[in-house]
C-alpha cells in the first residue's frame, strides 16, 4: 500500500464564483507542483473542462478524476466522481439542469478554456440554479453509471446536506469536510462514513494537499473503489 495526495473538489473558471485564472491546464499544474497525485475538477453543474483536464493529466503525470459537483433540488452540493469521461457524460445527460440564461453582471462570467489557455467560450445557462433531482435520488443514479456520491464540505452552513437536512442520508457512505472543518468533527464521523477532505478551490492558492489515501494501485479505479468501501 502506498500514500497518495489528493484535491478532488476544484472549481475551474466555468464556475461563476472562481477566479478567471482557474484554467483547467493551469488547475493540473499547480496540482501537480504542490504534490498531488489525484485532482478533479469538480465544476458546478458543469463538465466542460474535464476533457482538458484529463488531457494535461496525462502530459503532468497525475491522475485527473471525471467529476462534477451537482446542486441538488434541495440546493445540496454532491460531489460525483466517476472512472470514465464518458459515464460522467450519460449521467449529466440524465439531469434536469435548469435553462435559465445566466447574468453575467450580478453572477460572474462562465468562461470555457481550450488546452491553450485560450478562451473559446461562455456556458449560457445559468450554473448556480439547482438541478431538478432530489439528493435522495443521486446516490442510485451515479451507482448506475459506476461512479460515487459525495455530500460536499458538510462542516459548512452553505449547500451542505448536513445543514439543510440536519442529517446524511442513506446512499452516502463517504462525506466530504472542507479544509477548514475541527478536527474532533471529522473523527466523529470517521467512525459512521468514509472521510475526505478537498479544499473546494476557487483560487490557486486554495489547492489543498490536506487530503491522504492509501491504495494498493495508483488508478482512478482504486481510487473510487476505496471510497466504495
Amino acid at each position: 500500500m502506498d500514500t497518495y495526495r489528493y484535491d478532488i473538489h476544484i472549481h475551474s473558471a466555468v464556475s461563476p464564483c472562481a477566479d478567471n485564472d482557474m484554467t483547467p491546464v493551469t488547475i493540473v499544474g499547480t496540482a501537480m507542483l504542490s504534490g498531488l497525485d489525484f485532482v478533479a475538477i469538480a465544476d458546478h453543474n458543469s463538465i466542460e473542462h474535464v476533457p482538458v483536464a484529463l488531457a494535461a493529466g496525462k502530459a503532468y503525470g497525475i491522475k485527473v478524476v471525471p467529476a462534477i459537483e451537482l446542486q441538488t433540488r434541495e440546493d445540496i452540493h454532491i460531489v460525483c466522481l466517476f472512472e470514465k469521461y464518458e459515464d460522467l457524460v450519460m449521467f449529466t445527460e440524465k439531469i434536469p439542469f435548469s435553462a435559465r440564461p445566466n447574468e453575467e453582471e450580478f453572477f460572474g462570467e462562465q468562461l470555457i478554456f481550450d488546452e491553450d489557455d485560450e478562451v473559446i467560450g461562455k456556458v449560457e445557462r445559468m450554473l448556480l440554479d439547482s438541478a431538478d433531482i432530489s439528493s435522495d435520488d443521486v446516490p442510485s443514479l451515479v451507482k448506475e453509471f459506476n461512479g460515487v456520491a459525495i455530500p460536499a464540505h458538510i462542516d459548512r452552513e452553505g449547500n451542505s446536506m448536513l445543514s439543510i437536512l440536519g442529517t446524511i442520508t442513506e446512499g452516502y457512505p463517504v462525506v466530504e469536510f472542507s479544509t477548514r472543518a475541527k478536527p474532533e468533527m471529522i473523527e466523529e464521523w470517521s467512525k459512521t462514513h468514509g472521510v475526505i477532505i478537498d479544499s473546494d478551490a476557487h483560487t490557486l492558492t486554495s489547492i489543498s494537499t490536506l487530503g491522504q489515501i492509501e491504495l494498493e494501485e495508483y488508478t482512478v479505479k482504486c481510487f473510487l473503489d476505496h471510497l466504495r468501501g
